[in-house]
């Protein structure tokens, strides 16, 4: 999962790691690029290369590459729908993803994560990222996870500004897209209201 290439300063999309396990979660989300059109989960084998550079051996069948696919839509849609019935849907699939793929509790596994996945390959994975979500949830850190307004972008990133204000994924390219669409748009109703007058 390369940097896109923008171009001019900094990328933002490539600075907005999450801190601990949530990165995980976060780049499993962006495994979809919906600018470039690209999909790390578009067929078993692209799946099984990502899932293995993410520390998962296996390869998923068609059937479960649409789990996968399912996790991550819903995922997306929890966090770029809050407060909005889209984020009740997308818990409602989470919860129900949640009952194939069950949780333990882990006391001295000596990580920070104290639920593990009981299943192994997707059941596992699905646990597994379900576990942090839950963990994240608790320690509070769900919230600065975000999902670019951009219908055309929707990258995750992790908010790490101190009052938790940034809104795009790249303020030198979808931030400045949407400046340039506002100022278009104030410019041709101000240029119709001026010809009203006439």
């Amino acid at each position: 999962m390369g940097p896109r290439a923008h171009t001019g300063g900094v990328d933002e999309r490539t600075t907005s790691a999450a801190p601990g396990e949530l990165e995980l979660v976060r780049r499993f989300v962006n495994t979809l690029d919906i600018e470039q059109g690209t999909d790390e989960l578009a067929t078993p084998e692209k799946a099984a290369r990502w899932l293995a550079a993410a520390g998962y051996g296996f390869v998923p069948s068609r059937g479960r590459l649409r789990t996968l696919v399912e996790l991550r839509e819903a995922i997306r849609d929890l966090v770029s729908e809050r407060g909005s019935e889209g984020e009740r849907a997308a818990a409602e699939t989470l919860d129900r993803l949640a009952v194939r793929s069950p949780l333990r509790v882990r006391i001295s596994g000596g990580g920070s994560l104290p639920l593990a996945p009981v299943g192994e390959g997707v059941e596992g994975f699905v646990g597994g990222v379900l576990a942090i979500v839950a963990a994240s949830i608790i320690d509070g850190s769900w919230d600065r996870l975000k999902a670019c307004p951009n219908d055309r972008c929707r990258w995750l990133f992790y908010d790490n500004s101190r009052n938790r204000s940034r809104t795009w994924c790249s303020m030198d390219v979808c931030g400045s897209r949407a400046k340039m669409r506002t100022y278009r748009s104030r410019r041709r109703a101000a240029a119709s209201a001026s010809s009203d007058r006439s």
